[in-house]
């Protein structure tokens, strides 16, 4: 595991690409069900892991392997036998879970619009005898299922566009027809703004529906990406529901933002919304993220979380080296991506920010800002702390060949270098941000990888 895990955002390891993450609670533990990015040009892939931390500790992040495939290496998809899903060996797509009488029940959905259930004997696995959900005989049809427990019934959404509802029967794959909704929320002209990503939870006595959405208040249905996490609430597990607000937005993570799902959970006396952000200026590497949140049990109000660095802490101390890579916010075509065993940001250019939110610089009002990683072009670095001027110094960098260059066969190995930037008038709590400049328009400047602090 690294050493970052649960401390900041992402909160997983950064070479754990989680999206889509439903969080549940089991036995004291928070379990976090994704689907997993690992292609180049595709979402999601062949297999699920599921990760697991302590109530009391949700830096200690546990990694449980994979807990169920479609299409098991080495073996001839071709063969029945060998094909954990019968039906399909396609990708597997956003799931959820659910617990009855001791069995836990992995809810999937598949590139090809399936939607099955597997089952085992604890909450990571390994789950097996796919089943189909089915209803009138039926296969049905959509993608991202989610389940809710309401007194002994268990309630199962799913679908793109129209989120439909309907109750599982008692085998848990079969859809009762009598309860089944066409559309529950939408993106129909004047209606929520539904994209796709349904979670239904149970706030008190009043339904939440969680899920990826188009809404836009110029446009107050269809029209934005499906960036943010929205919410809809209603008295009746079967409706109608009102879209009340927006949870969290990702616009700003990645220049190739697109969609985000997700879902809340309450861990002891704090809520969280976990959701996932881009990365590499593509829709996909796509990791876990989480922030607080405040919700107003009483009238089921939540206030709109800000993006922030911090996963499960309040704040960024100054005293540790953070990684380039917890930024929550980037400008101007910068992005994330891994260059050998680092995580850096590259395609930093003239006007690039990046920015970390919140450093917590209570104990000093004045320290000198490390920022390390590989200069290509001198330029200027200004530090801005809640969007004032608090530092500003050159970008230099000495090359193998003895002078500044971009030229390739002159940087055979630029090596490490770093920028130094005393900081004054710091305020305790604050939005950093660098902003990279230089006199070479379109050239990339620097590729930053960690931050660090002295007196």
């Amino acid at each position: 595991m690294s050493d970052h895990t649960g401390r900041f955002n992402p909160y997983l390891p950064l070479d754990a690409c989680i999206p889509d993450g439903e969080p549940k609670l089991f036995n004291d533990r928070v379990y976090i069900y994704g689907s997993k990015d690992e292609f180049e040009d595709r979402w999601c892939s062949y297999n699920y892991h599921v990760y697991s931390a302590p109530v009391t500790d949700l830096t200690d992040w546990t990694d449980h392997g994979v807990s169920f495939a479609s299409r098991l290496n080495g073996r001839d998809p071709d063969a029945p036998e060998d094909r954990p899903v019968p039906w399909s060996d396609g990708l597997l797509w956003a799931p959820d879970i659910a617990e009855k009488d001791g069995k836990y029940y992995l809810y999937f959905c598949q590139e090809d619009d399936s939607e099955g259930v597997a089952e085992g004997d604890t909450p990571y696995g390994p789950f097996t005898n796919a089943r189909r959900i089915t209803m009138n005989g039926e296969p049905i049809h959509g993608i991202d299922p989610s389940v809710l427990e309401d007194n002994g019934e268990y309630w199962y959404t799913w679908g793109q566009g129209h989120c439909h509802l309907a109750r599982l029967m008692d085998d848990m794959c079969t859809l009762d027809p009598d309860t089944f909704l066409e559309c529950i929320v939408s993106h129909d002209d004047g209606c929520e703004g539904f994209h796709e990503g349904s979670s239904l939870r149970k706030i008190g006595n009043t339904y939440c529906m969680v899920y990826a959405s188009e809404y836009t208040d110029a446009y107050p249905n269809r029209g934005g990406a499906p960036t943010h996490l929205d919410y809809a609430v209603s008295e009746r597990i079967q409706g109608p529901y009102s879209r009340k607000g927006v949870i969290v937005d990702n616009t700003g993570i990645d220049p190739a933002s697109w969609n985000d799902h997700g879902s809340i959970l309450k861990i002891e006396d704090q809520w969280y919304v976990f959701y996932h952000g881009s990365s590499g200026n593509k829709q996909y590497g796509r990791r876990a993220r989480v922030e607080r949140i405040d919700v107003d049990e009483a009238s089921v109000t939540i206030r709109q979380a800000e993006m922030t660095s911090t996963g499960f802490a309040t704040a960024l101390d100054p005293a540790d080296t953070i990684p380039a890579a917890v930024f929550y916010r980037v400008t101007n075509g910068a992005n994330l991506v891994k260059k050998g065993n680092a995580y850096v940001i590259t395609d930093v250019t003239d006007g690039s920010e990046i920015s970390w939110r919140y450093f917590d610089f209570s104990k000093t009002p004045a320290l000198t800002l490390t920022v390390s990683g590989t200069i290509y072009t001198e330029g200027t670095l200004t530090v801005f702390a809640n969007g004032t001027p608090v530092g500003s110094a050159p970008i230099r960098a000495v090359m193998p060949c003895g002078g500044l260059s971009d030229d390739i066969s002159c940087n055979f190995r630029i090596g490490l270098n770093s920028v130094e930037i005393p900081l004054t008038a710091l305020p305790e709590r604050a939005d950093l941000t660098l902003r990279f400049e230089t006199d070479a328009p379109g050239k990339r400047i620097m590729e930053p990888e960690t931050l660090s602090f002295k007196q």
